[in-house]
């Protein structure tokens, strides 16, 4: 399985990205960011609702738990019911503020708003530890249907969190994919280990993308890919994925 995450802009634009995107990768689904980084962005389940017109894959909006009371987020997921739409991701919530919600009490809200067979995602850290252990069984607990995990960047840390994911998971129907962030500007590592996004990009891999950008994003993708099978093409901006999709397109071609 194959998934990408889109930030949308305008939907001319919007329909022809992901076309192209899509006709290159062969993508199972797109997911579109909900306020990425606390920033404001076009309203993900309007946007959803019009793109599914026009684009022939399931286009699925997030929620972000960030600086949102439960009921706001039940109004969410309740307008998603009444759009008769089944499928959607929940971002954030574990490391929460001022009575926020927790990532796995979102799943267990959008279980019971959506029903027993919607397609529920959910976010996951990947970093080692009791905190990430005990935040991804309270998710498959409540019904979570698919984790996704935040941006890897070496294999052992992937190859660990598989080995957890499936001792949890094991006995129940959810699955998982590894968060690939292709990154195309050595410069730019610092600056987001500076944001605390939940992840850090490693020396090394900083060193890497300086000498051979694209050949090191396809070392890594092919990487992940032969550790999980899934993957998830993330990214705060639509910029560096889409350099990746264009060089993936003409390398394949």
């Amino acid at each position: 399985m194959l998934s990408l995450e889109y930030l949308p802009i305008n939907l001319a634009h919007d329909v022809s990205t992901l076309e192209r995107w899509l006709g290159a990768m062969e993508a199972d689904f797109v997911i579109l960011p909900d306020s990425p980084n606390l920033k404001a962005s076009p309203e993900a389940m309007l946007v959803q609702i019009l793109l599914r017109a026009k684009i022939d894959r399931p286009i699925i909006a997030s929620i972000a738990g960030s600086g949102r009371r439960e009921e706001r987020i039940e109004s969410f997921l309740l307008a998603l019911k009444y759009a008769n739409i089944s499928q959607v991701a929940l971002i954030g919530g574990d490391e929460r503020r001022g009575g926020e919600l927790s990532g796995a009490a979102m799943v267990k809200i959008a279980r019971k708003i959506l029903g027993e067979e919607a397609f529920i995602i959910s976010g996951s850290s990947a970093e080692p530890g009791d905190e990430m252990r005990s935040n991804l069984e309270a998710k498959i607990n409540n019904g979570v249907k698919h984790i996704i995990t935040q941006p890897i960047f070496c294999a052992t840390q992937a190859e660990e969190f598989m080995r957890t994911f499936e001792a949890i998971a094991r006995g129940t129907q959810t699955d998982m994919a590894l968060g690939f962030f292709p990154v195309y500007e050595a410069g730019i590592c610092e600056k987001i280990n500076a944001n605390h996004l939940g992840f850090q990009i490693p020396k090394s891999y900083e060193e890497k993308i300086a000498r051979d950008p694209y050949g090191a994003n396809l070392e890594l993708f092919d990487t992940l890919k032969d550790i999980a099978g899934n993957i998830h093409l993330c990214g705060a901006k639509n910029s560096f994925l889409d350099r990746f999709v264009q060089d993936f397109a003409r390398n394949c071609s």
